[in-house]
């Protein structure tokens, strides 16, 4: 998967969790920026993100997403270590 489909599907996934529109996603979407974006949106979207992508981001990793570009670059970089590993 690229890093431009693995954009599209979080900008997807953070719209429907945070009830924007895809539009209103963009790369500096943080809970700074986003009242909806609290401590139990941030849950919805974790689980939302290992659902999606079939991956299981580490506590870390969920703590790192503090922007929808970071967002982006975990799961990305995720996806591409659970391919080197064939799963």
């Amino acid at each position: 998967m690229t890093r431009d489909e693995v954009a599209e599907q979080l900008r997807t996934i953070f719209a429907a969790v945070l009830q924007l529109s895809p539009e209103a996603v963009g790369p500096e979407l943080s809970p700074d920026t986003c009242e909806a974006w609290d401590s139990l949106h941030h849950i919805h979207l974790m689980s939302a993100i290992d659902e999606t992508f079939g991956i299981t981001l580490d506590i870390e990793q969920q703590i790192e997403i503090l922007t929808f570009n970071l967002g982006v670059e975990v799961v990305y970089e995720e996806l591409q270590g659970a391919d080197a590993v064939g799963v």
